[in-house]
């Protein structure tokens, strides 16, 4: 099979052939739609770029505000001749995005990384995805709530304790203006129990035309392997498909077992990976 690299400069032109592919595997490829609707909204420069094979599209990628190569699902043959085409482009990239196979297909075949990925800096998720058959859970301990002005200190706080706990820990500043951002615009929210309590809270992040990804999980470490974070998510799927998506996306950087998400019998997509190579 032979792989021909088309790029391109407008965004417009790249998209009648990626979208298609990136739907195929929409949960796969949700940070795409993310990308794609900030760079329509602030209309900044970047590039992005379709391999294909036989006409069809076999792996779309682009280029992130930070610089970032950010690669669809899609084959490694299709990846081999991406990254034959970064050589020949020079491109200078700060880091690369992706299926973890992927990444690291890409990384050796661009000639940007050595045979010891180990030294690489980086993170590392799971990707799950819930059930696309309505949630009829029910709970009658606790109920699901936009966060208010009362609610906002204390989810604060635990939106820089998500931040630190996280392996390794996320940026205090990065994450606590994420947190105000989903509370802005109402897809923060916290449960509650019967006597009106805060107990764990979680957010709606970026969505795809199907899916929302549930972000920001957390439950207080008092509060912990009492259940809640299972309740939390089941009433989290449920507001989403009220809302008239098919399900949700969920990542984890827990490395145990087993993991929440495996329990509550959501199938895991594979692992995302981020590679700093600045």
């Amino acid at each position: 099979m032979k792989f021909r690299v088309q790029s391109y400069s407008e965004l417009e032109s790249w998209k009648p052939k990626a979208l298609p592919h990136l739907r195929q595997n929409e949960g796969w490829n949700n940070l795409f739609w993310q990308i794609i609707q900030n760079r329509e909204k602030e209309r900044y420069d970047g590039w992005a770029a379709n391999v294909f094979v036989s006409g069809e599209t076999a792996l779309s990628a682009i280029q992130t505000p930070s610089n970032f190569l950010l690669l669809s699902h899609g084959e490694l043959l299709a990846v081999d001749a991406l990254a034959k085409y970064a050589i020949s482009q020079e491109w200078k990239l700060d880091g690369v995005s992706g299926e973890r196979n992927l990444v690291k297909q890409f990384l050796l075949g661009a000639n940007l990384v050595s045979m010891d990925l180990d030294t690489l800096s980086g993170r590392e998720f799971k990707l799950f995805q819930s059930g696309t058959e309505e949630q009829t859970f029910e709970c009658l301990d606790y109920e699901l709530e936009q966060v208010s002005s009362l609610d906002w200190p204390r989810v604060r706080i635990w939106a820089q304790q998500f931040a630190l706990e996280a392996d390794p820990p996320m940026n205090l500043s990065a994450i606590t203006q994420l947190a105000k951002k989903l509370y802005s615009s109402k897809q923060l929210y916290v449960l509650k129990d019967m006597e009106n309590h805060p107990c764990a809270m979680a957010g709606f992040g970026r969505s795809t035309n199907c899916y929302q990804v549930i972000n920001m999980v957390y439950v207080p470490n008092e509060l912990r392997r009492q259940g809640i974070a299972e309740q939390l998510i089941n009433l989290m799927v449920q507001q989403s498909q009220r809302a008239g998506y098919e399900g949700c996306l969920l990542f984890s950087d827990w490395k145990g077992e087993p993991n929440l998400y495996d329990s509550m019998g959501f199938k895991q997509l594979g692992h995302f990976v981020e590679y700093d190579l600045a």
